[in-house]
């Protein structure tokens, strides 16, 4: 009897510790919340006041490959956009089209140059790429230009803070 009480008084003390240990070695569950690759922030002014933010009548933007081809984003009448940046590549070339919907569309072409660096985030999330070194450039053979100025303001696009490029127009 006291044999059979103590082997059961064990039994119970062994699933106790076996609960508790296996509790502490589970891990938390991790979601990623910590940010990814920063997209390119564009934000829009007035030209003639350029303190005045000025929205863009039916834009259209185009995001083009390696080979000429592009990938078209949403069709939006905005004063800032969000652009992903190709991180496989050095550079993305992006076409904004005003007007989009009308037979008197105007597209005009900038150039993003810039050196890639991937970053470790954490184990959910992985690796980010931010970019370095960034350089813009427009089409310069293009006489009914749209985008009147390009204003870089920053050479690292290591997160989606502020405004990483303010077009005049």
């Amino acid at each position: 009897m006291f044999r059979d009480q103590m082997r059961k008084n064990i039994t119970i003390l062994f699933l106790i510790i076996s609960t508790i240990i296996m509790l502490n070695s589970c891990e938390r569950d991790e979601i990623c919340i910590d940010p990814i690759t920063p997209n390119l922030i564009v934000v829009f002014y007035d030209f003639d006041d350029s303190e005045s933010e000025k929205s863009v009548n039916n834009l259209a933007i185009e995001i083009m490959d390696i080979n000429g081809i592009g990938k078209s984003l949403d069709t939006i009448g905005t004063d800032s956009i969000a652009i992903p940046l190709n991180v496989y590549d050095n550079q993305t070339t992006i076409v904004l089209t005003t007007d989009s919907d009308t037979d008197s569309f105007n597209r005009d072409t900038i150039r993003l140059n810039y050196e890639t660096e991937e970053v470790f985030v954490g184990r959910s999330c992985g690796y980010k790429s931010i970019f370095n070194n960034v350089t813009i450039s427009r089409d310069f053979n293009d006489s009914d230009k749209w985008i009147k100025s390009l204003l870089l303001s920053q050479t690292e696009i290591e997160d989606e803070t502020e405004a990483h490029v303010t077009i005049l127009h």
